[in-house]
């Protein structure tokens, strides 16, 4: 996948000088992988305003990262590894995490630069499945907790290392159009709504208003499982990387 990386940061480049953009790495990731249509792709890349989410959303997302840390730090400190320290919006190449765990911090002899884990919150049941692929370009796995459902999930990036090989193809390919002029191409669909460019299949975006007492009175009861789920996989995480390491098999780590 090295290959495939650095074709992606080369022809990022290439895009950002000659198309004139200057959206972030994990941005212009973001739309190419979300947009199938190249004329929203390069639209969405232009600078524009965003509406601003419902505070209730934020506040709520908040709430659920500060208890998952707090309760993240205290683990770490029962299970002996009280060295790590949890990093809160830590930029990476391809975007800021809620929260990473960096076990390079121990001093171990992992391999590379150590053995990265993020951990994505949200504090709904939804989530795009294109952002934790994304993630998965900077850490070695995404736990995700899912605070609306009460669960959480991980996925290592050699779970997903086909799916994430066919992605920067398809992101590259789709580079490749944009740079030779092609960004007039229209795809419409479902993502028509909310499109920012002058294009007669545009719709209006769809808003979505906050519902209490499903979203807050009925789903809180479902926060504290997923926040515990979550930080024992993170801990289950760290122990077979500690495990394997004592063997001296680094070969198996995760990557």
């Amino acid at each position: 996948m090295e290959p495939l990386l650095k074709e992606l940061q080369l022809k990022t480049e290439e895009l950002r000088k000659k198309l004139r953009i200057r959206a972030s790495n994990s941005r212009i990731l973001s739309v190419l992988i979300d947009y199938p249509c190249l004329q929203r792709c390069l639209s969405e890349l232009r600078p524009r305003s965003h509406e601003l989410l419902d505070q209730y959303y934020l506040e709520r997302h908040e709430f659920v990262r500060k208890l998952l840390v707090d309760l993240l730090l205290l683990r770490l400190r029962e299970e002996g590894f009280q060295e790590l320290l949890p990093k809160i919006e830590n930029r990476g190449q391809y975007g800021c995490g809620d929260v990473d765990v960096e076990y390079n911090h121990m001093g171990l002899d992992i391999p590379a630069n150590g053995f990265k884990i993020r951990i994505e919150i949200k504090g709904g049941v939804r989530f795009a499945v294109s952002q934790l692929l994304k993630y998965l370009l900077d850490a070695n796995a995404v736990v995700l907790c899912r605070a609306g459902k009460g669960d959480a999930v991980t996925i290592t990036r050699s779970d997903a290392k086909d799916l994430l090989t066919l992605m920067l193809k398809i992101v590259i390919s789709k580079m490749d159009l944009l740079l030779n002029g092609n960004n007039h191409m229209r795809i419409t669909g479902p993502w028509c709504h909310g499109c920012p460019s002058e294009c007669p299949f545009r719709r209006a975006p769809v808003n979505h208003d906050v519902d209490l007492a499903n979203e807050f009175a009925e789903a809180m009861k479902y926060w504290p499982k997923a926040i515990e789920e979550a930080v024992k996989q993170v801990i289950g995480l760290l122990k077979k990387v500690k495990n394997i390491q004592k063997l001296g098999n680094t070969s198996n780590v995760e990557r």
